[in-house]
């Protein structure tokens, strides 16, 4: 089956064979190459794009259509074209140089911008953890690490990009992360750093519990990332979403270490550092974070956590009272003991004293036997 695409279509999903749309007639078969198999999300009016899997003459790819025609979300997707058509990284998916194109629909009512991707086999963060749980602190490392070098990447490209979160991250088959959507994308100009220096709005994105305060107010800077970026790592490290861990009223810093069983002081600073409340309190390029995840020292045992302390305050509680519990059942036993022992020994001289009474009855008919004998 193929689907029409026209976003307006009512009825979108046609048979293979058909090179029109049986309902609205727009071509099936985009720029003489691309037939759309089945859309990868919900095609719903409320997103601004529509996300397919596509076919391209055998090899399996990703089309994003864009359905907002508003100029700042034209603008956004041209650049986004852009900065995937120019960057060559594993962890960055590939996009042709003719993969970004234009469709007028046959009632030339509108035209649709489109951008042609690799398509990623595998699952993302969010998906990959709620089926696997908590990521352990080795797996958190190399995962960081391939996050940083992508990151490297990109901000040397003068680019950052704004909207880091565990289902924007793939994990092919292969163990290699891909960071994915570059919708949001900002390139870092002199014009865009003087707007933020001089208070000037600019437009953002938002994500609840992984979007610094910075990038909130409009004031997105490359650091920005990184805050994203340790709130990921939490995330993925406690299973739990940011907006569900407390913070420290006095410094705004996340609390969460004491969720997480195994974690040595020198990662958990670092983790804390990357989502630094004040953007000047974290590394300020993607190499220093590589530089600090290669002189980590996680030598020295971790402190135990306060939700560990109360573990271990539970087993000491557990094992005294098993201890106490022994020792009332010792003396209990011993008690029976000594009452089995009285009661034998009561017994025993009770036997003696109804032999000592047997014999003397004995004796005494005896005697009396050889009086009579002795009279006669």
């Amino acid at each position: 089956m193929s689907y029409c695409l026209n976003p307006r279509c009512e009825k979108r999903l046609n048979p293979d064979e058909r090179s029109h749309c049986h309902n609205c007639g727009s071509q099936l078969l985009i720029e003489k190459r691309y037939r759309l198999i089945r859309p990868l999300r919900e095609l719903e009016e409320h997103y601004q794009t529509e996300i397919f899997e596509i076919d391209d003459g055998g090899t399996t790819k990703v089309l994003k259509v864009l359905t907002n025609h508003h100029p700042q979300w034209v603008e956004l997707f041209e650049r986004q074209a852009k900065v995937l058509q120019q960057l060559q990284h594993p962890g960055i998916p590939g996009v042709d140089p003719d993969g970004y194109f234009t469709v007028a629909l046959k009632d030339n009512s509108r035209e649709l911008h489109c951008l042609v991707m690799d398509f990623i086999v595998g699952q993302n963060l969010e998906q990959w953890l709620l089926q696997n749980g908590p990521i352990s602190e080795d797996r958190a490392i190399d995962w960081l690490t391939q996050i940083a070098e992508i990151l490297e990447q990109l901000h040397q490209n003068k680019l950052f990009h704004r909207d880091i979160k565990p289902s924007n991250i793939m994990l092919n088959p292969k163990g290699q992360l891909v960071l994915v959507d570059f919708g949001t994308v900002r390139k870092i100009t002199g014009t865009y750093m003087a707007k933020i220096g001089g208070g000037l709005p600019v437009t953002g994105t938002f994500s609840p519990g992984y979007t610094p305060l910075e990038q909130v107010d409009g004031r997105a800077i490359p650091q920005s990332d990184f805050y994203s970026l340790g709130r990921t790592l939490v995330y993925l490290l406690t299973g739990k979403h940011p907006l569900d861990l407390h913070q420290d009223e006095s410094t705004g810093q996340l609390l969460w270490r004491d969720t997480v069983f195994h974690l040595s002081p020198a990662f958990g600073d670092l983790v804390d550092r990357l989502m630094s409340p004040f953007p000047g309190n974290r590394p300020q390029t993607a190499q220093l974070i590589l530089q600090s995840l290669q002189g980590l020292d996680r030598t020295a045992p971790p402190p135990l956590s306060l939700s560990q302390q109360r573990d271990v305050w539970w087993l000491i509680v557990i094992n005294a009272g098993l201890a106490i519990a022994l020792a009332i059942a010792c003396m209990v036993r011993l008690q029976a003991w000594h009452q089995n022992q009285q009661q034998s020994s009561q017994a025993a001289a009770l036997h003696l004293q109804a032999w000592h009474q047997n014999q003397q009855q004995s004796s005494q008919t005896a005697a009396l036997h050889w009086s009579q004998v002795l009279k006669r």
